[in-house]
């Protein structure tokens, strides 16, 4: 059996290598590097097509500054073209250029092999494993996102 200390030890230090290589992981295709603030944001909008600046920050935990400036930065590595909408200034017009559409299906297919090994790793999991494993990560979350300083 597991030692309790040992065991939240062994948690913060995943935590701290997963932060840690969160931060200096990056996608590099072709003449472009994406980090991970761009990656997490272009995710969303691919997949969700939000154009609201507020509620792209509130879903991203991240402030509208830096929503703008890292649009504004994929807008000049030439992956998306965005345009302020005239009459709502926090609704925006987000369109991928052919670059990004090339883009995205890397990032893509990158996540996809991400997915797949997790993938592999819970079809040797119980039903009841499984869900002790969901019930941690959300009590992980939970314990993270209330004790931001």
């Amino acid at each position: 059996m597991v030692n309790n200390v040992k065991l939240i030890n062994k948690i913060l230090e995943t935590i701290s290598k997963l932060t840690f290589l969160d931060r200096r992981r990056k996608i590099t295709y072709k003449d472009i590097k994406l980090y991970p603030s761009e990656i997490h944001l272009l995710l969303f909008v691919y997949h969700i097509r939000d154009k609201n600046i507020t509620k792209i920050a509130d879903h991203l935990g991240l402030t509208k500054g830096a929503i703008s400036q890292t649009l504004s930065r994929l807008n000049k590595k030439g992956i998306i073209l965005k345009e302020t909408e005239r009459l709502k200034k926090n609704q925006l017009h987000i369109q991928f250029t052919n670059k990004g559409k090339v883009l995205m299906e890397h990032v893509i297919e990158f996540r996809n092999s991400l997915e797949a090994e997790f993938l592999n790793y819970l079809e040797t999991k119980s039903d009841e494993e499984k869900q002790i494993i969901s019930d941690f990560l959300d009590t992980l979350v939970s314990i993270m996102y209330h004790n931001i300083y």
